[in-house]
C-alpha cells in the first residue's frame, strides 16, 4: 500500500488546519503535564507548579478576553458613532430637500397667482373692449 499518497491525497483534500492545529496543541499540553507530573521533584512541589501555572494560564485568557471585550465595545461604539452621525447627516439633507421643495411650491403658486391676475386683467379689459364696440355699433344703428 502506498502510504505516502494515501497521506498526499488526504491532507491535499482538507483545506482546513484547525483540527490538526488544535490536536497538536493538546498534545503539547498533555505532554507537558505528564513530564510534570513524572518530573523528579516531590509530589507537592509539582502540584504547587501546576497550579501556579494553571493560575497564570487562566489569568491570561481571562486578560485576553477582557482586551477583546473591550476591542469589541469600542468598535461597537465607534460604528454606533459613525451611523448616528450619517443619519444625521442624512436626515439634515433630507430636511434641506424638503424645505426647499416648499420654496418652489411656494414660488410655482405665486407664478400661477400672478398669471391668473394678468389673464383676468386681459379678459377684463376684453370685457370692457367689447362692451365699447357693442356701445358703438348700437349708436351706429340707432343714427343710420
Amino acid at each position: 500500500m502506498d502510504y505516502k499518497r494515501l497521506i498526499n491525497d488526504h491532507l491535499g483534500k482538507q483545506t482546513d488546519k484547525t483540527p490538526v492545529v488544535v490536536a497538536l496543541l493538546a498534545g503539547l499540553a498533555v505532554g507537558a503535564a505528564l513530564g510534570i507530573l513524572f518530573a523528579p521533584g516531590s509530589g507537592s512541589e509539582t502540584r504547587n507548579l501546576l497550579s501556579d501555572k494553571t493560575k497564570d494560564l487562566a489569568d491570561s485568557a481571562k486578560d485576553k478576553l477582557q482586551t477583546y471585550k473591550e476591542k469589541l465595545k469600542d468598535s461597537a461604539d465607534h460604528l454606533a458613532d459613525t451611523a448616528k452621525n450619517k443619519y444625521q447627516t442624512y436626515g439634515e439633507k433630507l430636511q434641506n430637500g424638503a424645505d426647499d421643495l416648499v420654496d418652489l411650491k411656494d414660488r410655482a403658486v405665486e407664478t400661477v397667482k400672478s398669471k391668473f391676475s394678468d389673464v383676468k386683467d386681459e379678459v377684463k379689459d376684453a370685457k370692457e373692449n367689447i362692451k365699447n364696440k357693442a356701445h358703438d355699433i348700437k349708436d351706429e344703428i340707432e343714427n343710420a
